[in-house]
């Protein structure tokens, strides 16, 4: 039996989530419905961004976009501490299609890391 949470992932919000939204109705951006095995759901939203002129597109459940950084403006955030510039929410499938059509997508592309290796050039 799959585990199912009712409230949303941001710390201190209360208000109810609807499948397969891990996020309140407050906090919710447009994603990706992703099912995994044991019927578990999750929205996965895509975010445009830049990085020494490179241009990729860089992934991220919805639940840890609320329990990891508060929702969007905190990942946001996360994303300009981490280097990266123009970042912004890519609210359709077709547009997340559209942005690698034309172009070589950086090799960064991809799930959101805690550390890109320009972090650890820096350290």
């Amino acid at each position: 039996m799959a585990f199912t949470y009712t409230g949303c992932a941001v710390h201190g919000c209360n208000l109810p989530t609807s499948s397969p939204n891990n996020l309140c109705a407050k906090h919710r951006l447009p994603g990706h419905v992703v099912r995994r095995p044991g019927d578990n759901e999750m929205v996965i939203t895509a975010w445009a961004a830049k990085h020494d002129h490179e241009e990729g597109v860089i992934f991220l459940n919805d639940f840890a976009l609320g329990d990891l950084f508060g929702g969007r403006a905190g990942f946001e955030k996360k994303l300009q501490d981490q280097g990266f510039v123009e970042v912004r929410n890519i609210p359709t499938e077709e547009e997340v299609k559209s942005i690698g059509a034309n172009k070589k997508m950086a090799e960064w592309s991809g799930p959101w890391l805690p550390e890109y290796p320009w972090d650890r050039k820096a350290n």
